[in-house]
């Protein structure tokens, strides 16, 4: 069933079209599985870096650049590209930007230079730019309108998943045939998944214009841009670690490509799982006790890793607690930027990659002066960052909800008072 969107007074409504042949749930897939492709294309890198700075003649810390800029590009170019291509179909353009995906991808793997592959990465950006924020559109323009958040949830699990299979995935193949073939390995994903879609998913409705104002009226907000900033730090405080995720478990891994591709495995589950359950916590207790206890956790994780991760069975029951309590903390954040503004969600999609971007220069520096095995003690202070820029959001947007409840209940005395009473004819007119 596709839908029809129009806007109203700045107010998006989706109504739905005459009902078509339900095949929904295939191209819903399709659209997951494109965003499990862009996911994988970026949290792979990770786990492959010790051999594409091996490969390339660099050092880890250079070889973290291929991460910090494919998340830059992308944090710049999501909005822009959505700015530049309101009446693109939406078809065209979530292909384009997957074949995008995987030429970049591919030069990424037969380059020969490391300035050719950074150029490589910020290609392959552009193409997730493009097809993130179309595929979630998408997904909630092809079904029903009850349907919408599951079908929005589904594309996000995609990406989440990435997390779960896809990098681990990644990073066995990168263990066993190279950390080429593991780009291959997104590649071929992405090729398939752009045929799908071209073939199964036509005639997308296209989403209401938006002006250059209405799409930055969400940064005028202090407690918007407050919580934003707790995204930033959380995403740059966790991935510090996750970017230099070989050289941090290098003592549990016994440089084992296979065991790194486990752990990675662990984390990505422990992720999906965290996410999931903060998800049903925030709707019955409220995103923050979710979000303060999650950070509080993940703190004290990160501050015994350095101990922990001297053995292996230790590292796993760390990083099972990492994944699990640094998931529910961007779930959190992300249910209270919903409560705050729903057009505000495209932003904490720029603040997590700008938090990535930053990542790799954060985890470098931590290297270069405590070491990689101490390095999630610095990921912990930039937490504990995190959690005061949590409170102050969340004392924000309480100081708001208190503002605009007397604001109505002002209006609804002057209201009470301006009615006559029956019989009364002092307060009319004429």
């Amino acid at each position: 069933m596709y839908q029809t969107i129009t806007t109203i007074n700045g107010m998006t409504t989706i109504k739905p079209s005459p009902a078509s042949p339900d095949k929904t749930t295939g191209r819903l897939l399709l659209l997951a599985a494109g965003a499990f492709v862009v996911g994988t294309g970026g949290f792979v890198i990770a786990g492959v870096l010790p051999g594409i700075a091996t490969s390339l003649r660099i050092t880890q810390s250079q070889a973290s650049l291929l991460i910090t800029v494919y998340a830059i590009v992308f944090a710049i170019a999501s909005p822009l590209i959505a700015m530049a291509t309101p009446r693109v179909p939406r078809t065209a353009l979530m292909v384009i930007g997957l074949i995008v995906v995987t030429s970049g991808n591919v030069l990424t793997a037969v380059l020969p230079t490391f300035e050719t592959v950074l150029v490589a990465r910020g290609f392959g950006a552009l193409g997730a730019a493009a097809f993130v924020p179309a595929a979630t559109a998408s997904a909630a323009a092809i079904v029903a309108p009850h349907r919408r958040g599951r079908a929005i949830a589904l594309v996000a699990a995609g990406f989440t998943g990435a997390t779960a299979l896809g990098a681990p995935i990644g990073t066995a193949i990168g263990a066993v045939a190279g950390w080429h073939a593991a780009l291959y390995f997104v590649g071929a994903l992405g090729a398939l998944v752009a045929l799908g879609l071209s073939l199964t998913l036509r005639r997308v409705p296209l989403p209401a214009a938006q002006t250059v104002r209405e799409r930055f009226a969400p940064l005028t907000n202090t407690s918007v841009l407050v919580t934003l900033a707790t995204t930033l730090l959380i995403v740059t405080g966790q991935y510090s670690a996750y970017t230099f995720f070989g050289a941090v478990q290098d003592r549990a891994t016994g440089g084992s490509g296979t065991i790194l591709a486990v752990l990675l495995f662990v984390y990505g589950v422990s992720a999906t799982v965290g996410n999931l359950v903060a998800g049903v916590l925030a709707d019955r207790f409220g995103n923050r006790r979710v979000l303060e206890i999650s950070l509080v956790i993940l703190i004290a994780d990160f501050l015994v890793m350095p101990i922990a991760g001297a053995q292996l069975w230790s590292a796993i029951i760390c990083i099972a607690v990492w994944g699990f309590s640094a998931w529910a903390a961007l779930l959190a954040i992300q249910h209270r930027i919903v409560g705050i503004s729903s057009s505000a969600i495209a932003w904490n999609t720029s603040a997590t990659f700008f938090g990535i971007a930053l990542s790799g220069p954060v985890g470098s520096l931590a290297i270069s002066t405590v070491g990689a095995h101490s390095l999630t003690l610095v990921g912990a202070g930039v937490l504990v960052l995190a959690v005061v820029s949590g409170m102050l959001s969340h004392r924000l947007i309480t100081r708001e909800s208190k503002k605009s409840a007397i604001r109505a209940g002002e209006s609804t005395t002057e209201d009470t008072e301006m009615e006559p009473a029956p019989g009364d004819t002092r307060n009319r007119i004429g």
